[in-house]
């Protein structure tokens, strides 16, 4: 049965009554419920009540069927957008369409950027204009084109259900103002070729200097007193640890995604044939680290890459299985035949490496470096994600078909991987119009 609840205001009176109805809970574990408010006609305390039983049971019905909002002028922005968060996103997710993560994004995006500007109105009270308004605070911000996109596909979505759900006429969306969001050169950040080989090749083998602060430590470990003493202030020259060198050569010969290398286990590796298959991904929610699909079917792929690769890979393979021999039952992977189970990337002791390390890993090798050379060879900070983008960049520059391009980053239409890395296309007939020239005016 619905909650009814008397809303009385300061004289005692009541004004109004608030209905509940709970549906059970979500994947989370959180009651989802719907809520509405109903001011009786009737005069009398007694009839008003059935009024209201009336009007809950009604209420009710209508949310179990799915038709409780048949009018946007009965409920505000903020009231549907969590109807839609807990129908139309979690069923997403329990049908594996959407990810926990990606939901949270939504949730995230809603609270943070949207319902504080239109979250007060009812829903056929929210014009274009109003959604444009908000676009244009958020360039006013300084967000990045690409955030504001996707800002605007969330708000885009939650009303393209309200309209299926019959609660808007039109889609307020549809009516916007063209974005005035277009990809600028400085958009996409990429290594050339000889940052590349500078990075592979120079970066990722040298050693680098690193301070360590002085310390308190105890004599426990070393002969049982428990004294207190001080380490003073002291440097070590340390390596890149050789399963970083690993990712970030796969990161670019593969333009693979972060979770996508994560989530890779030395099953998916085929060092006879050079491929790695990708078949899952890691991704992270408010409640951890878990193990995915890829974002899209196309996503599930195998690709060819170069023979040093794979000399690293079975190096690291090795190193690896050393160590699951030297730490006995501290290992937390899999041993003996099983130990092809084990993630490619890990932790100290064998658990699969959290999704965030290799980010934080290539900006501390990225600034450590860039203090070692003149400030001319120095590699821009780049994120991590923008290696993917670098190998893109490159095999279309370098005359790789878009479609091949395509399959070997995973994207389920061609036409977005052109939309991205076009830019390299341009360049290309660039150089290929200044060729002719050169040649032309050569036979002149």
């Amino acid at each position: 049965m619905a909650s009814i609840t008397e809303r009385r205001n300061k004289d005692g009176k009541i004004t109004s009554y608030s209905i509940v109805v709970y549906l059970g809970r979500d994947e989370a574990g959180d009651k989802i419920r719907e809520t509405t408010s109903y001011r009786p006609k009737a005069k009398t305390p007694a009839k008003a009540r059935k009024e209201v039983e009336d009007f809950a049971r009604e209420f009710e019905n209508a949310v179990k069927d799915g038709t409780a909002f048949t009018s946007g002028d009965r409920i505000t922005f903020a009231e549907f957008v969590k109807f839609w968060e807990n129908n139309s996103l979690s069923q997403k997710v329990l049908s594996g369409t959407m990810t926990k993560h990606t939901k949270e994004d939504y949730t995230r995006t809603m609270d943070y950027h949207v319902i504080p500007k239109i979250g007060h109105l009812k829903m056929n009270e929210i014009r274009a204009t109003h959604i444009d308004r908000i676009v244009i605070d958020l360039l006013d911000a300084g967000k990045k084109p690409k955030t504001i996109r996707n800002i605007f596909n969330i708000i885009r979505s939650c009303f393209e259900y309200a309209f299926r759900k019959n609660i808007i006429k039109e889609n307020p969306c549809l009516r916007c103002e063209p974005l005035p969001i277009v990809r600028r050169d400085g958009d996409l950040h990429t290594f050339n070729e000889d940052q590349v080989r500078r990075f592979l090749n120079d970066a990722l083998t040298r050693e680098y200097e690193v301070r360590i602060k002085g310390h308190a430590r105890q004599y426990t470990a070393y002969n049982g007193t428990g004294e207190k003493f001080e380490v003073r202030d002291y440097t070590e020259h340390r390596s890149v640890p050789l399963q970083f060198r690993v990712f970030f050569n796969l990161a670019i010969f593969g333009g693979f995604r972060r979770g996508e290398l994560i989530g890779l286990n030395w099953e998916d590796v085929d060092p006879e044939n050079q491929t790695i298959r990708i078949r899952k991904a890691v991704s992270l929610s408010d409640d951890g680290q878990y193990i995915k699909d890829p974002k899209t079917e196309a996503g599930k792929r195998t690709i060819k890459l170069p023979q040093i690769c794979f000399d690293l890979l079975d190096d690291l393979k090795r190193e690896q299985r050393t160590l699951c021999l030297k730490l006995g039952t501290a290992w937390e992977g899999y041993r003996g035949r099983d130990f092809d189970r084990n993630p490619v990337f890990i932790t100290a002791t064998g658990a699969r490496m959290n999704v965030q390390s290799p980010s934080a890993k290539f900006r501390k090798i990225l600034v450590a470096y860039n203090k070692t050379v003149a400030e001319a060879d120095r590699l821009p900070l780049i994120r991590l994600h923008d290696l993917r983008h670098t190998s893109a960049s490159h095999l279309v520059a370098s005359g790789v078909d878009i479609e091949t391009v395509a399959k070997r980053l995973g994207h389920s239409k061609p036409s977005f991987t052109l939309d991205v890395y076009g830019h390299a296309l341009e360049e290309n007939d660039e150089k290929a119009s200044a060729k002719l020239e050169e040649i032309f005016s050569k036979a002149q």
